[in-house]
């Protein structure tokens, strides 16, 4: 990729960063709406941090098929962060991964509770389908992403891998079953991203269905990057606290197979995500996206 064409991409990432921070401020209730606790916790877990990763790449499946409703496609991108945001609250709980750190603040539940940081994530998952059922676009458009994002975070896909991922700590590994886990708990709601933008704007089913697919082989690799960043990197650019993985026992990628070899899948599966996403019709946006998952470890 040439200078050029990074800046461009790199400035498209930040104007779409901050277009959906600003949306969701406005969407999520304001902070002293009663019951305030509730409403506070759920901003102070949505706002202010985070990749956009899951937003950005909604806004680009929508783009990439030519789509016609791009408010539609920026409130979807909003309705997955706030899904995505309900996920951390509840990973981050004593009873599940018990972090207290998150996008380098507290975490939820250090800050209201563990019962208000419960509720908060309960809370923006009905928040999430209710955004998203609302979008301006035509009606079957917006039943096929509401069907799609609800089949990504349901027990089949997000929250089984993260049961999978609780029940699989101090068993005894196998790449099998941390494949089933990662590709559960982290992958599916990136492939739902590029999918709910792409049904939004009408795209055809198998093309759907095709970049989905394309998004789960890169968020496979982000998982995987996740793993070694809890091994080898700093919680001050993750934001969050390391080294945890080993000390629980988790099913991990690097704990299978070892660095090296993690590091090699990972960039295997955005290599084969690329070119996939190249035949769809990407102009390079979609696959600076998915580049951006291997740096972190490069």
């Amino acid at each position: 990729m040439t200078d050029a064409g990074s800046k461009r991409w790199d400035t498209r990432l930040t104007d779409e960063r901050l277009a959906i921070e600003d949306r969701l401020g406005t969407l999520l209730p304001a902070a002293d709406e009663q019951p305030a606790s509730l409403h506070e916790a759920m901003r102070h877990s949505t706002l202010g941090g985070g990749k956009r990763l899951r937003g950005v790449l909604c806004l680009s499946g929508h783009r990439l098929f030519r789509g016609a409703f791009p408010g539609a496609a920026l409130d979807a991108a909003c309705a997955i962060e706030a899904l995505h945001a309900y996920t951390l609250i509840h990973d981050d709980l004593p009873d599940i991964d018990d972090d207290d750190v998150r996008r380098g603040r507290p975490a939820c539940h250090r800050v209201y509770g563990s019962a208000i940081a419960i509720l908060a994530g309960d809370a923006l998952q009905a928040f999430a389908f209710d955004v998203l059922s609302q979008s301006e676009a035509p009606p079957s458009n917006v039943v096929a992403a509401v069907r799609l994002l609800s089949r990504a975070a349901g027990s089949r896909f997000l929250v089984g891998g993260q049961v999978a991922d609780i029940e699989g700590e101090g068993a005894e590994p196998s790449a099998e079953k941390v494949t089933f886990i990662h590709s559960r708990k982290t992958a599916a709601l990136i492939g739902a991203s590029l999918a709910v933008g792409a049904a939004l704007a009408d795209a055809p089913e198998r093309d759907i269905a095709e970049i989905e697919d394309i998004g789960r082989t890169a968020g496979l690799a982000f998982q995987i990057v996740d793993d070694l960043l809890d091994v080898e990197g700093s919680e001050e650019e993750a934001g969050k606290g390391l080294r945890k993985d080993m000390k629980k026992k988790k099913m991990t990628y690097p704990a299978q197979f070892g660095v090296e070899q993690s590091r090699e899948t990972a960039r295997r599966l955005i290599a084969e995500a690329k070119a996939r996403i190249e035949h769809l019709g990407d102009e390079g946006y979609i696959k600076y996206l998915f580049g951006l998952i291997v740096e972190r470890v490069s």
